[in-house]
């Protein structure tokens, strides 16, 4: 495995995800997210400090991936635990690559006549180290 960026969506074109050569994503979303740490004063006053801004979360969802497809996407994580990423910031209107893991994954299975296996509904969470 390389530590190329992963193209994850070419903001409507149909470029596939470069570093596995499977089809674009089906769906694609993300979330920008402030990191707080708060509690409350003695007083019952809320304080709080911004620990991190713009903390990137994206999900990708695919109708079918082959079994091999759907594995080559998910196992590119097993061996490294965050991989650079490229997407479309949406704060800044402009592509950027940031470091992130996988979180949550899942599909459900596809059998077509008993022998051809893959993948339904596959979705995986990517966020930012």
């Amino acid at each position: 495995m390389t530590n190329q960026p992963l193209v994850i969506l070419n903001h409507g074109t149909a470029q596939a995800l470069e570093l596995t050569g499977v089809l674009t994503p089906s769906g694609y979303s993300a979330a920008t997210s402030t990191m707080v740490d708060k509690g409350t004063s003695v007083s019952g006053k809320v304080l709080g400090s911004v620990v991190r801004h713009d903390v990137v979360q994206v999900s990708l969802s695919w109708n079918y991936l082959s079994a091999d497809n759907w594995a080559r996407i998910v196992g590119m994580f097993q061996a490294n635990y965050e991989l650079p990423v490229r997407f479309f910031d949406q704060t800044r209107n402009t592509w950027d690559t940031r470091n992130m893991y996988i979180s949550d994954r899942g599909a459900g299975m596809y059998r077509q006549n008993g022998t051809e296996i893959g993948w339904s509904g596959c979705n995986l969470t990517l966020t930012e180290v």
